[in-house]
Parts: C-alpha cells; structure tokens; sequence
C-alpha cells in the first residue's frame, strides 16, 4: 500500500508539470501570427479521387514549398492579367494607337491616288478636245493685243516723210526761257505753241540727228566693223569736242557708233561714221544738206556731222523738229534715240567694252511732266548756240513708253543753263497734255 502511494505520489507532480505547460501561453513567434494556418494539400500521388456522384477530379498542381521565396517567384510567373504592371497593360493600346496611324496613312494615300488618276484623266481629255477642235477649225484665231498703247493701223508708213505743221488760229505764244522753242502736235501736224520757232539758230549737237539718219541710210549691215584711225583723234582734241572714248586702232560695230553718236554725243563716232559712208567729213555733209533738201527744209544748211559751230552752219527749230520726226519714224533710230544707258562691244583697247550714258536722261528721268513720258532726243551745246534740246514725248507711262507712238515733239534752243531746256520741256509738256 505504503508502495503503491508513493508511485502515485511520485506521477502527481508529473501530471502537474505537464498540466502546467499545456496552460503556459504560446511562444511570442506563435502570437504573432494573425492568418490561420495554411490547409493541409492533399498527397501529390492522388491523381483522380471518386466524389459524391462519381465526378472526375483535375490533376491537381503539386504542392509548393512552404519556404516563401520559393512561393514568390513561381507567383509571378503565372500572375493573373489584373495584377500585371501598368506598362504591360498600355501595350494593347499603344498597338492600337500604331494600328490607327498606319490606317489613316494608308487611307490617305489611297485618297491621292484617285485624285491624281482625275486630274490626269481631265487633262487627257481637255488635249483631245483641243485636238479635235484643231481639227475642225482651218485657219488659226486671231491673237488680239488689249494694249491701246500699240495700234497697228496708227503707225505710218516708214518711207512717209514730214512736212511742216501748220500755224492755226489755236496756236499759243510757247512761254519758255530758252529764246527759241516749237512744240508740234505730230496727230494733227499743227504747231500747239511757238517762240521764235522759224528764225535761225545754231543747232549744235541737234546736228546729229541728221547725221544718224544719213548714216543709218547708207550702212546696211550694222553689225559690220569699223577700225579707228590714229589721225581723227588729233583734229577732235583741238576742238575740243565731245568723244564717246573710242580708242585709235579699236575694232567696233557700226551699231556701237551709233549709240556713240546719240548718247554722249560723241564726235569721234560721228567722224567714223562720215568717213565709212562718204571717205570724208565734207562729204558726207553734203549728203546731209541734200536730205535736208528732200525733206522740203528751206533754212537748213549743214557743214560738219558733229555740229561744231560755223557760221554757215544753222537751222531753225521747225526745221529741227521735222527732221527729228522723220528719225523717229525709223524704229532703230527711234530706239536708240530713246536709250538710256548702252554698254558697247568689249574689244582690245576696251576689254569690259565702254558704258555710255545719254545726255539728256542724265539730268532727267523722263517722267516729271505729269501724265506726260518724255521718251528720248537729243541735247546741244556750243558757246554761239548755247544749250539746246530736241525732245519727243507721248501720255503714257515708263512700261509703255517704247510701244507708245510719240504724240509731240519739242525743240528750244538758246538757253543760258544747262538745265533750261529740262525744265523748259517738262514745264511744256505738262501744260499742253491732251
């Protein structure tokens, strides 16, 4: 007895321990977890498992590790679309943004296309219209030019010569400040206004008018050449004449030494062309004086071709004036006459060739008088004739003014300025526009 309590004593401490230990609180690790514990999975050699109403069962996927890195990446791997990074979910759309693109690029092109295959056809068939209409029509239309300014069946016959205009009872006292002056309205051939227009003067440089119009008579080929002889040099020197700048032993075409002559004023151009047509200056004024006979001039005598002064060496400003006209009726001439700057041909004495400056668009522009162009003429100067100036002019503007037919024509003479003339021609021409 005494035995068996003892043993029983003996256990009691024991069962106390481990009642002890059952009430001990769980370790702080364990209190810490809050999520239940993970369900057990079930064997991975269990391939199919017979339910209630013997329904098969899917393989089921092997268990995974508990280890949680292990658990992490496998996760990834299969994670659903949902929870996929935001620069995966805007693939679709940037595939759809490029999709659009390239359908739009597409379309367009396409739209060209068709465009361009109209146009195409329009043309095609606007050409065979036109052909066909060629086809019907045998004679070519007619082209009709809306500028007024250029008339056909205005412009006289070139071989037509002036004749003097006539005084009516409209014709004005010319109020100028150059002592001799007559403006000719070349429509009706009648004097608008006189100063002195039939009395004698020197016409100085005028003189080359005349000369321009024997040579171009005579010369048919104004491309042909000319050589400068070392002789006339030393006689224009003396005189102190005007000279274009020519050189002794330069080659240049005779269409250089008429815009020579007309535009500076040059008496070197002058001298070459009296000696090509007549062999000599005195000849070649007789020439001039008989022109001057032909045109019906009465008070017109000619001694030279440069208008050096001589006493036997004269005109008058009606006279003048019909000569000039009769040079514009020549288009070459007239062209020349209406030039403002020329650049002649380059040759060995003048390698960049000479530039040569009117006279009278040096000191003007030619538009000054209003609703009037001034389109070219010629100036003068001598101490005895003192300055003068033979204009023709038209109501046009500068564009039209080469194809415009000259209305008037002026010429003064004797004035104490070099720009007398000037003024006294765009005071006229601007008073007396139609």
């Amino acid at each position: 007895m005494d035995q068996v309590q003892n043993r029983q004593n003996i256990r009691r401490p024991a069962q106390g321990r481990s009642m002890q230990m059952q009430k001990m609180p769980h370790p702080p690790q364990q209190r810490k977890r809050t999520s239940p514990p993970p369900q057990k999975k079930p064997p991975l050699h269990v391939h199919r498992q017979q339910l209630g109403g013997g329904a098969p069962v899917p393989r089921r996927i092997p268990a995974l590790s508990k280890n949680p890195a292990q658990r992490r990446a496998p996760v990834q791997r299969v994670s659903h679309p949902k929870t996929r990074p935001a620069q995966n979910r805007q693939m679709p759309i940037q595939k759809k943004k490029r999709t659009v693109s390239r359908n739009f690029i597409l379309a367009t092109l396409f739209a060209i296309l068709i465009l361009m295959t109209i146009i195409i056809s329009g043309v095609q068939s606007c050409a065979a219209n036109r052909e066909a209409d060629g086809a019907v029509t045998t004679a070519p239309p007619k082209i009709v030019k809306e500028d007024a300014a250029q008339p056909a069946a205005e412009e006289e016959p070139e071989n037509a010569l002036p004749t003097f205009a006539a005084y009516t009872d409209a014709t004005e006292d010319l109020v100028i400040d150059s002592e001799y002056g007559i403006l000719i309205d070349l429509e009706s051939n009648t004097v608008v206004a006189s100063k002195n227009g039939d009395s004698r003067i020197y016409p100085a440089s005028m003189t080359k008018l005349m000369t321009l119009i024997v040579a171009y008579e005579h010369i048919e080929d104004l491309d042909a050449t000319y050589t400068f002889p070392a002789e006339i040099f030393d006689a224009l020197y003396e005189a102190n004449a005007s000279v274009a700048g020519f050189k002794p032993g330069e080659v240049v075409p005779f269409r250089d030494l008429f815009y020579g002559t007309a535009l500076p004023s040059g008496a070197d151009a002058t001298t070459a062309l009296a000696l090509t047509v007549a062999g000599s200056e005195t000849a070649f004024a007789q020439l001039m004086n008989e022109t001057a006979q032909r045109l019906g001039l009465k008070n017109t005598h000619f001694v030279n071709a440069s208008g050096l002064h001589d006493d036997n060496h004269y005109s008058t400003c009606h006279e003048i004036a019909i000569i000039l006209e009769y040079a514009i009726s020549i288009p070459e001439l007239r062209q020349i006459l209406g030039t403002y700057t020329y650049t002649t041909t380059p040759t060995e004495q003048n390698p960049e060739g000479l530039e040569l400056h009117s006279t009278l668009y040096s000191k003007m522009e030619g538009s000054e008088a209003e609703g009037m162009y001034i389109q070219g003429g010629k100036t003068g100067y001598t101490l005895e004739a003192r300055h003068c100036l033979a204009t023709f002019a038209a109501p046009c503007t500068e564009e039209n003014a080469p194809y415009t037919r000259p209305r008037f024509v002026l010429v003064t003479a004797y004035g104490w300025s070099e720009y007398k003339p000037i003024f006294d021609a765009i005071n006229t021409y601007a008073k007396y526009k139609p």
